[in-house]
């Protein structure tokens, strides 16, 4: 009878939830400048988005002079805002860019951050000339859900003609289950435990 048992036991799994992160890169050729197409599909860490990009003029993707992320606004026909879709669950950690500094302009070019349409960060910049990490506050999104990062001109202080920013890069993380078989010394305990039950039997009788 003990064998059936052990056997059986030798199939039991644990599953465990780990955290991976990612990072999304608009650095890389996927996002090079475009002028018409503006959607692009980007396969990060097992996760596929689907970023679209909103611009100036004609809609499209911006890379920067330097190609080390998406130039936003006014200046080149800049882009105004991108929305990212992930067929799997997501967090939304990190947003890394910088500011531009210009002659007649105080202040940085503001971002807002929406979750599937809420408002989430208000009024996000960056440190002008080198780039910098913001936090999003653990941003949780399901499937298909949208994270909006949009430019907003409203709240500039002085003049926009200049207003620009660059976006280098989006952390993001997804939880994993994996199966994790019961460890072996459970099979050291199984017969201690039936030789228990069997002691208790004989008790009862």
């Amino acid at each position: 009878m003990k064998t059936p048992f052990l056997v059986a036991i030798s199939f039991i799994f644990f599953y465990v939830s780990n955290v991976s992160a990612g990072t999304i890169d608009f650095s890389t050729s996927t996002y090079n400048s475009t002028f018409g197409p503006n959607t692009a599909t980007d396969l990060v860490d097992g996760v596929n988005f689907s970023i679209t990009a909103t611009a100036r003029g004609v809609d499209g993707f911006r890379q920067s002079f330097d190609h080390v992320g998406l130039k936003f606004g006014v200046p080149g026909n800049g882009m105004y805002s991108i929305s990212i879709t992930a067929d799997q669950d997501v967090t939304y950690t990190s947003l890394f860019g910088r500011g531009h500094t210009f002659v007649g302009r105080a202040g940085q070019l503001p971002f807002d951050i929406y979750a599937n349409g809420s408002l989430s960060i208000d009024n996000l910049t960056f440190t002008p000339s080198v780039f910098s990490a913001a936090s999003l506050g653990n941003i949780f999104l399901l499937a298909g859900e949208t994270l909006l990062i949009d430019v907003d001109f409203a709240s500039l202080t002085g003049s926009s003609i200049f207003a620009s920013a660059t976006l280098g890069s989006l952390d993001f993380s997804k939880a994993t289950v994996s199966a994790v078989p019961v460890p072996a010394a459970l099979f050291m305990f199984a017969p201690a435990l039936l030789g228990f039950l069997g002691s208790r039997r004989k008790v009862r009788a």
